[in-house]
């Protein structure tokens, strides 16, 4: 009884509208939807605006996720510049520039020639840089030329180190130019991106300068150690100078030693 009460007067509502002119159903409609028509009003316009700030909750959520991702991509790049970020000094170090003017021998085997000597107070074993890491050292000097083994070349091997802990291993060269981190003891803590300097043990450089970063840890059953895939920052063939450091190792506890 009280639906088809509602729906009568729904109907009489409905009927009344109809009647009169455009002009008159207006002010008819209008006045419908100030008085008993207000709550449905309401409530539609409040759905409407709940589903309108649905779809702008969803937007605001898209976009916080994409910029949340965004901030981590960022700080993971940060964190990848601070690791590169090595900071070595030659100004305590003499040291003068030499220009590279010839190659000796051939493919990855190849050494390289500068245009400094005996008259330039170069001596054996002496370190070569550049301005993004080491180059090689010093293996022949003559009156006005120096030969340099670069760090790829199979017979170049230098003491190293993690910059991050500290950890020890000794870097060589395959006759490839593969550059490693070798006598890793396995279980160390080593991981890729990890930037490799030189260490104290190293018998031609000062400690902690660039050296590279690991690409690949590799890990062999059968053998003692492990070894880490270095990038090393330079590539020998691409330079056309490098600086010489007029640096030599205090080796005096090797006397000592050879005395005890």
């Amino acid at each position: 009884m009280k639906r088809e009460f509602h729906f009568l007067i729904y109907l009489l509502l409905a009927i009344l509208l109809f009647l009169g002119n455009n002009e008159d159903r207006l002010k008819k409609a209008q006045f419908l939807s100030k008085t008993i028509y207000l709550p449905l009003v309401n409530s539609i316009q409040k759905f409407n605006s709940l589903l309108d700030l649905k779809e702008k909750n969803q937007i605001l959520s898209e976009k916080l996720s994409e910029h949340t991702i965004r901030i981590t991509e960022l700080e993971n790049k940060l964190q990848e510049i601070e690791n590169y970020r090595i900071d070595y000094e030659t100004g305590s170090y003499k040291h003068l520039l030499a220009d590279i003017v010839g190659f000796k021998g051939e493919f990855k085997e190849r050494c390289l020639i500068i245009n400094k000597g005996k008259m330039d107070d170069i001596k054996l074993n002496y370190p070569v840089i550049s301005n993004d890491g080491i180059v090689g050292k010093i293996v022949s000097v003559s009156h006005n030329y120096s030969i340099v083994l670069p760090l790829d070349h199979s017979r170049f091997k230098l003491g190293v180190m993690s910059k991050r802990n500290h950890l020890q291993g000794i870097m060589k060269s395959d006759i490839f130019g593969n550059s490693y981190m070798t006598l890793i003891k396995p279980g160390s803590d080593i991981k890729v991106g990890d930037i490799i300097v030189t260490s104290q043990i190293s018998s031609v450089f000062p400690k902690e300068f660039p050296v590279g970063k690991v690409i690949k840890l590799i890990e062999n059953p059968t053998e003692v150690f492990m070894s880490a895939k270095i990038q090393t920052f330079i590539n020998p063939s691409q330079l056309d100078q490098t600086i010489v450091l007029l640096y030599e190792k205090d080796k005096s506890y090797e006397e000592e030693l050879k005395n005890n």
